[in-house]
């Protein structure tokens, strides 16, 4: 790591300070999960690289402020992570629609979504963006919903014990026996 290289607790500070400049250390420990003691050396050592600036308010209050270079760094931290995020969404994307076309190679046309949170968005855009124009899916949020006996189960967050056939596959094993 270089020097001025920020880690991910001073990101955090970064990150809560830019969020609300009446902010105490205190409350900065508690917002990002570090310890009082922690902040206060990573305030000294922001505030040395030129990431942050203190005003005095008064006798006994500052604020800590972001500076342009503190700011510059929060943004180039948010634009990679949110790089690295869209990079494990198309991977994951990739992933699913492998394990929907080995299904749809084996003759299955019709698909049923269970489960209602981002994986099961995912599984649907997924199954979307394939455009076969001869595959049907639905979407249900729970197994007794489950009306199609004849087609295979996306099951995204499965119950232990839920497996009702060979067309109910858990998505996420499914995605893992690829790797």
């Amino acid at each position: 790591m270089s020097h001025q290289e920020i880690t991910e607790r001073e990101l955090r500070i970064i990150d809560e300070v830019s969020k609300d400049l009446s902010l105490t250390q205190r409350d900065i420990s508690r917002k990002a999960g570090i310890s009082l003691g922690m902040v206060n050396i990573i305030l000294k050592r922001l505030i040395r690289k030129g990431y942050i600036k203190v005003r005095q308010l008064n006798g006994k209050r500052i604020q800590y402020i972001l500076t342009p270079k503190g700011f510059a760094e929060k943004t180039k931290k948010s634009y990679h992570y949110i790089l690295r995020t869209i990079t494990s969404l198309r991977r994951m994307k990739g992933r699913i629609q492998e394990v929907i076309l080995r299904e749809y190679e084996r003759g299955q046309r019709k698909f049923i979504i269970l489960g209602d949170d981002e994986l099961a968005d995912i599984v649907e855009i997924s199954l979307r963006s394939l455009n076969k124009a001869d595959i049907r899916y639905k979407r249900v949020a729970r197994e007794e919903q489950i009306e199609d006996k004849g087609a295979t189960i996306l099951a995204v967050n499965p119950k232990p014990g839920s497996k009702k056939s060979d067309r109910y596959l858990d998505i996420l094993a499914s995605i893992a026996e690829l790797e």
